[in-house]
């Protein structure tokens, strides 16, 4: 198809200079150089239109009689069987390679074997806030200016002068850490799985970027390299969930909006455990209504993770922590980027 949009592209430039040449020399006959020109582009333009009919009608022949279609498993086992034999390297062939089906595994004596669907690992606590930046391709370093403080009016008499007041103005830059992760399969995997091992694999990839973010952003470990922000950090107070938890989490919210953030964008980040319970504890006893109730925790959305109660043990690894938390967040503020292209490379 590009060969042939190239070509059809190029008959039409051939078409606009025949009509500069032929406007040129209206009232008069062509030099020798426009001559010799309209010549070359004639040639050209028969070729083309060979060459164009060919590909046209290799198209219609393929359109008529398409290859038969192979799962992208398939594929991938011809490829790398052809990779390891040194039949191919980069490119991957259609050509058959299973023989007969044989007799019936029934006729046989055989005992029939039925493979059910491969059964995924079980993963909870990896929802991303929804105001969460996320960018990806990233290209270069950016940065986000900040200014960090205000002018004061003052008050004086009708003749006293002003004094001056500076405006002071900072940057954050973010720092860019390499990631990865890398998965080796077996030759026995490559030429037996019976499911679509390429696709099963990359699963595994996204699965484990999205575990990465989540942890990273919503765990209290204190991380030495990418960190969110309730890394490292100690709980600010203790919200009791009693009679009165309703007006307690509206006022740990209530706390952050002082300081001049806004309320609409807060998110709250809580376990399994703690929206169990708070979905069955009233506003306010003898009221109606729960203080989780429509999708809405207090009013505020939320989201849930175990993460937020994990910290990092002596070696290393992060662990569940004693305690229940409740995280609030403002992670419009959080900007998480992605440099370059993620590349998959098969070695």
């Amino acid at each position: 198809m590009t060969k042939i949009k190239e070509l059809q592209a190029r008959q039409r430039a051939i078409q606009d200079e025949f009509e500069a040449i032929y406007v040129a020399a209206e009232k008069r006959e062509l030099t020798e150089d426009e001559a010799k020109k309209e010549a070359l582009l004639k040639r050209e333009f028969e070729r083309n239109e060979r060459e164009l009919a060919m590909l046209l009608n290799e198209r219609s022949i393929k359109t008529s009689f398409p290859d038969p279609v192979k799962s992208k498993n398939e594929q991938l086992r011809e490829f790398f069987r052809g990779a390891r034999s040194g039949a191919h390297a980069r490119t991957i062939t259609l050509n058959p390679v299973s023989g007969s089906e044989g007799t019936s595994i029934v006729e046989s004596g055989a005992i029939n074997l039925t493979i059910h669907d491969l059964i995924p690992t079980l993963n909870e606590g990896m929802q991303l806030p929804e105001n969460l930046q996320f960018v990806t391709g990233v290209i270069g370093d950016e940065l986000w200016p900040i200014s960090v403080n205000d002018a004061e009016l003052e008050e004086l008499g009708e003749n006293a002068t002003l004094t001056d007041q500076s405006l002071a103005f900072t940057n954050i830059k973010p720092i860019s850490r390499r990631t990865g992760i890398s998965i080796p399969v077996s030759n026995a995997a490559i030429d037996n799985a019976a499911f679509d091992l390429l696709g099963f694999v990359q699963r595994k990839f996204s699965l484990a970027v999205e575990k990465y973010l989540a942890m990273k952003l919503y765990s209290q470990a204190a991380f030495t390299g990418n960190k969110g922000p309730f890394s490292g950090l100690t709980a600010a107070g203790r919200i009791e969930l009693d009679d009165e938890a309703y007006k307690n989490i509206l006022k740990a919210i209530a706390n952050f909006i002082d300081k001049g953030f806004y309320g609409d964008s807060v998110t709250l980040v809580m376990d399994a455990v703690t929206e169990a319970e708070l979905k069955a504890t009233p506003k306010t006893f003898g009221q109606g209504g729960f203080i989780i109730e429509d999708g809405k925790c207090a009013g505020y959305n939320y989201r849930v993770s175990h993460y937020l109660n994990t910290t990092l043990n002596g070696s290393g690894k992060v662990v569940s922590t004693s305690g229940r938390f409740l995280g609030i967040g403002f992670f419009e503020w959080e900007a998480v980027q992605q440099h370059g292209d993620v590349r998959l490379t098969v070695d």
